[in-house]
């Protein structure tokens, strides 16, 4: 037997329902996604502030002390203010760059997801539709008046318990039908 590769196959049945699972996950990821957003933004804008309190500061020292009569001990504590200073800036800049990135890949990561969890639900719903689809052409069938030969579901198929019973119907129908001959 071919293996068959049409994948929607009821499309408003697997649409909906992979839709409908992907709008609950994307509303829920949205919510943390912006709960985490919102964090960022908030602990970005108080490192800018700390950044900018911390240059004027050092700036206004320097200033200040560029007066002063300098001594060897001070031009030494000024030279290893200045390269705390420097790297605290740094410091500041790299957390602020990483909060960045954390968000890009925040969206990125509820994209992807998303693309996984439609094709994942579409591959179940698949598993339902196809034999919904036998059974559909079968029932054609009878109306029509001929009695099909049902065929095995594939492997990873559901309703099999449901296939089952329709079977027992047709071979019941074709005695039936046998018996009236």
């Amino acid at each position: 037997m071919g293996k068959r590769k049409k994948l929607i196959i009821d499309k408003r049945f697997q649409l909906k329902t992979a839709f409908a699972v992907i709008g609950v996950v994307t509303a829920a990821s949205l919510v943390l996604l912006s709960a985490i957003s919102a964090s960022v933004v908030y602990n970005n804008e108080k490192i800018s502030n700390i950044y900018q309190i911390e240059d004027s500061i050092f700036q206004q020292m320097q200033v200040v002390n560029i007066n002063s009569a300098a001594d060897d001990g001070y031009q030494d504590t000024l030279a290893r203010l200045t390269g705390l200073h420097e790297n605290n800036l740094n410091t500041i800049n790299r957390i602020a760059s990483n909060n960045r990135m954390l968000l890009v890949a925040l969206v990125l990561c509820v994209l992807v997801q998303g693309l996984v969890l439609y094709m994942l639900v579409i591959r179940m719903t698949h598993r339902i539709s196809g034999p919904v689809y036998v059974m559909s052409n079968y029932f054609r069938d009878i109306i029509d008046g001929k009695l099909p030969d049902p065929r095995p579901l594939r492997q990873k198929d559901e309703l099999k318990d449901f296939y089952e019973l329709f079977k027992e119907l047709v071979y019941s129908l074709k005695h039936r039908e046998k018996k009236n001959h």
